[in-house]
């Protein structure tokens, strides 16, 4: 068993109710907040109720940023940061899925910096006021990672911010999501899956990195009938929160790998959402090791397939996958993907520019 480090500071609270239960756990942050969120998914599900109602209870005073959407860029986190410094905010609370938790993180870093402006976003020694995140669907798993990912106008892509900050405290309710529709369930869903995959695989991976990811698996397998239905009772919420914090947790510790990023520019040229994206390249990447891996086989194994092309079928079932592309998209993706040389690194055996061009033919190209 090989030395390694694991590091994990965020405070978790887990299950349905616990923000009124553990408000207490913000009183320290600070006396004013920021509640960042999109326009109306908070307000439905009841999240940004419970907040305020908790921060008012705790006599916090707080002020709402709610126009964070889909994939959120820079723009709009620095007009956040802006009235966050100019209103005294201490602290800020992420409610929503990955967009608003990443943008909290990168309004919180700019904010413990005005000087600096944009450029804080950019080092890596940066540090951030306090962040609570609050999410409501079940994918990404910010509330226990230390990424933040923005979308770049001028590159045409995404990226994660140089800074890498953890929430303080994070709640994790799944009534947050019992009113999700199934398309974004599914989507989130296959997000938190590759999640799992890509650490399990990655060079980076150590022994308790695996053993939290076979857990995740494991969960995972458990909700795949519902997936496949469309139908999502309260126990599979509740599973569906918890296998998607974990894929968090282990990507802390290893990163993400070839999907996530081959999928950036899916996102940005095709407008796929972001777990959909990873998850029509997923069977590709996973093929892309050499027969017999034992890794491939356990993660297999875990999820109850019996090879890769099972793991396809699922996906392609589950995701409404539609765009069409071409042969120069292809060579576009290929050419600039191949800029990301510390995601190629997270693959534990060679790849050239025409592997990465094949994993595109043949998730794309069906």
């Amino acid at each position: 068993m090989n030395n390694f480090r694991y590091f994990m500071p965020a405070d978790c609270y887990f299950g349905r109710g616990c923000v009124s239960e553990h408000k207490n756990a913000m009183a320290k942050l600070g006396k004013k907040a920021m509640v960042v969120t999109g326009r109306t998914s908070a307000k439905k599900n009841g999240a940004q109720k419970d907040i305020t109602d908790a921060l008012d209870a705790l006599d916090i005073k707080w002020v709402l940023f709610d126009e964070i959407g889909e994939n959120p860029d820079v723009e709009t986190v620095e007009r956040a940061a802006k009235i966050a410094i100019e209103e005294g905010v201490e602290f800020f609370i992420g409610i929503g899925g990955g967009s608003p938790m990443d943008a909290s993180k990168a309004i919180a870093v700019m904010a413990a910096a005005p000087e600096k402006g944009t450029d804080a976003l950019w080092d890596a020694d940066a540090k951030a006021l306090p962040i609570v995140c609050v999410p409501t669907t079940a994918g990404t798993g910010s509330e226990v990672t230390q990424y933040a990912i923005l979308t770049l106008h001028a590159k045409k892509t995404k990226s994660s911010i140089a800074a890498h900050i953890f929430a303080e405290v994070s709640y994790l309710d799944p009534k947050y999501m019992d009113t999700l529709p199934a398309k974004t369930t599914n989507n989130t869903a296959v997000d938190a899956l590759t999640h799992l995959i890509e650490s399990y695989l990655s060079v980076k991976a150590n022994y308790v990195s695996r053993k939290i990811v076979e857990m995740g698996l494991s969960i995972f397998k458990d909700c795949i009938p519902a997936l496949r239905a469309r139908e999502y009772p309260a126990d599979i919420r509740d599973k569906l929160m918890l296998m998607s914090a974990l894929g968090g947790a282990a990507i802390a510790q290893t990163m993400t790998s070839l999907p996530h990023g081959m999928g950036y520019f899916l996102t940005y040229e095709k407008g796929l959402a972001h777990g959909m994206a990873n998850g029509v390249l997923t069977q590709a990447y996973v093929e892309q090791f050499p027969a017999g891996d034992e890794h491939v086989a356990n993660l297999l194994k875990c999820l109850g397939f019996a090879d890769t092309a099972e793991l396809g079928a699922f996906l392609d079932d589950v995701l409404d996958h539609e765009a069409v592309y071409t042969e120069d998209d292809l060579n576009y993706y290929t050419d600039r993907f191949m800029e990301q040389p510390g995601k190629i690194a997270t693959f534990p055996y060679p790849l050239t520019r025409e592997d990465i061009y094949h994993m595109y033919k043949k998730s794309l190209m069906k």
